[in-house]
């Protein structure tokens, strides 16, 4: 009876929460991969697997246990934590038409996927059992799975701010149909207010980026006044005291101080506070690698994995980055050898950083690490192995993503009671479905742009000048090409870098790199985000931050995948040529 007993408990992995999960994962992977081509964000995944995870379980099978969404959760959460080292990187190989291999830049993005998870697991112990790091979403996740009838309400929200969402974003493509317009896909304020064009006041119609924000909470208001201060100070006032070159026509103005000024002004703060912050959580690191022990693992109670399998995936997954590296580069073999060996060390460490950030503060700095290895990389590599350097950055990206990841999840799993091992196992199985899916997304959005009328050509389906600007890559290809071309613009990156160091001293986590990003992102869908984030103090101010969080984050979450859904949907029908 005994052992009945405790086999019951222990019942979490069925087949069941396994496919849910993969089901959830793969729908988040697809939507907020389109939310971080459009804005430059993603989001944690975690809190919505773990709503839809009761709202499926209880609503269509009529069952589900504590440990059974808990897997849910950390199947959804693996497959979908993939989604920023792709987006963030890649598509400026199809922007700027270098060799694109699909099937190579997957191998690598599995690769970075399964490394990040192995690297991480041996951590386990010393950051959750010894340190007791809090990992503040890892907290709140277990708060939902304590709270099943909760997790239903929550549910309920979340489909209604996603038929919300998909239906406004259905009635702006209404002229994509044949229907009349009658909610523009944008509007520009300076026609009401009278503020002179070079004021970029143009809102997209996005409940996307309002959901986004609201998530963001008072930290999202960061995001607006880097914004603000790009598009509504810095290029007024030079234009306002004639600062520009005298060939730059007052309507290229704002283009030209973006792409000359803030845009490098902005990377600077990115890499600034990226490496503030590395500075600032070194003593946790050393405390952390001192302890650092792999006998932890050959432990009786099968907490962990074995050591050995744990070997044989590091092994496979190096193997398949030292391939990837090696056919899409011009490089000899012990060249992609010692690239590949290289990536995998910093990999490792930058797992570590960013481990140790997430435990503590809840912030991930994946763009900054990514940015910083591809520039590194582009030191060493011709002009011609663009593809290589930003592989290798995909991969990296990606790997410290599911390390972040994997130990949010094990911090929940702690908390509720699920064995370390069986999640360990799940998310090393599924982590390698998420890169795939992403860049199956992206290849759908881009190839999803249509034909000029007038000649013919084939339109890009996001990218400078498109309706989805993918700023996340477009900053990287402009630091790219300032490597490669050898003009790097070192005053506005060491200000930058000095302003984003200063701020990451800050009391607000990764202020630095917030301010840094919002330099160089569309103000058309930073404003909806500002308001989304104005939203939810407003409203925590009215009913309270547990009202707010409770039953605002699950309708907003609703309004994420709603639209993005629906878009990847009309990217189909534009792909097989239903609609021009």
């Amino acid at each position: 009876m005994e052992a009945k007993a405790e086999t019951k408990v222990y019942k979490d992995s069925t087949p069941l929460a396994i496919g849910v999960g993969i089901f959830i994962g793969v729908l988040m992977t697809a939507s907020f991969s389109y939310a971080a081509l459009v804005l430059g964000f993603s989001t944690n995944g975690s809190p919505v697997a773990a709503v839809l995870g009761w709202g499926i379980m209880r609503a269509i099978f009529k069952r589900g246990t504590v440990l059974e969404n808990n897997i849910i959760q950390t199947v959804a959460s693996g497959i979908n934590t993939s989604t920023a080292g792709v987006i963030f990187t890649v598509p400026i190989l199809l922007i700027k038409g270098a060799e694109f291999n699909f099937w190579w830049i997957a191998a690598a993005g599995v690769a970075g996927a399964i490394l990040g998870v192995g690297f991480i697991i041996p951590l386990r112990k010393q950051m959750i059992d010894l340190d007791r790091l809090r990992f503040p979403s890892g907290t709140a996740i277990a708060s939902i799975l304590r709270s099943p009838a909760e997790g239903m309400q929550k549910s309920r929200l979340l489909i209604l701010g996603a038929l919300l969402s998909a239906t406004v974003y259905f009635i702006t493509q209404f002229p994509k149909i044949g229907l009349p317009e009658i909610i523009p896909t944008s509007f520009d304020l300076n026609s009401l207010i009278g503020l002179p064009d070079y004021f970029n006041n143009v809102w997209a119609v996005s409940l996307l980026s309002v959901g986004i924000g609201y998530i963001a909470g008072r930290n999202g208001l960061f995001v607006l006044a880097g914004g603000l201060l790009a598009y509504w100070l810095i290029a007024p006032l030079m234009i306002s005291m004639h600062w520009l070159p005298q060939n730059v026509p007052l309507e290229k103005a704002p283009d030209f101080i973006h792409s000359q000024m803030t845009r490098p002004l902005g990377i600077g703060m990115l890499i600034g506070g990226s490496l503030m912050s590395i500075v600032l959580i070194v003593p946790a690191i050393k405390a952390t690698i001192k302890s650092f022990k792999f006998t932890s693992l050959k432990n009786s109670d099968n907490d962990e994995l074995p050591i050995k399998l744990l070997y044989t995936v590091i092994l496979i997954a190096f193997t398949l980055f030292f391939l990837a590296a090696y056919f899409t580069s011009e490089s000899s073999f012990f060249s992609a050898l010692l690239i590949s060996l290289i990536a995998t060390l910093w990999l490792f460490f930058a797992g570590i950083i960013v481990s140790q950030a997430t435990g503590m503060t809840d912030w991930t700095p994946i763009s900054g690490m990514s940015l910083i290895a591809v520039a590194i990389l582009m030191m060493f590599l011709t002009p011609d192995e663009i593809t290589t350097a930003v592989l290798i950055g995909a991969a990296i990206s990606i790997a410290i993503a599911e390390c972040a990841d994997m130990m949010q999840d094990l911090k929940t799993g702690h908390l509720v009671g699920s064995r370390p091992a069986k999640q360990q196992a799940l998310q090393l199985a599924v982590a390698g479905l998420g890169p795939i899916i992403s860049l199956s997304v992206m290849l759908l959005i881009w190839n999803s742009g249509g034909t000029d009328p007038v000649t013919g050509a084939k339109l890009p389906g996001f990218g400078p000048g498109t309706e989805i600007e993918a700023p996340q890559a477009v900053a990287l290809g402009a630091t790219i090409d300032a490597v490669v071309q050898g003009n790097v613009p070192t005053e506005k990156f060491l200000a930058g870098g000095i302003i984003g160091g200063l701020l990451s001293f800050t009391p607000i986590p990764g202020l630095g790199v917030i301010m840094g990003i919002a330099m160089y992102l569309s103000m058309k869908y930073i404003l909806p985000y500002g308001l989304g984030s104005l939203l939810n103090i407003l409203i925590v101010y009215r009913r309270g931050k547990e009202w707010a969080e409770k039953w605002g984050v699950p309708f907003s979450a609703g309004l994420i995948v709603g639209e993005a859904l629906l878009i990847i949907t009309f990217a189909l029908l534009t792909v097989f040529g239903v609609i021009q």
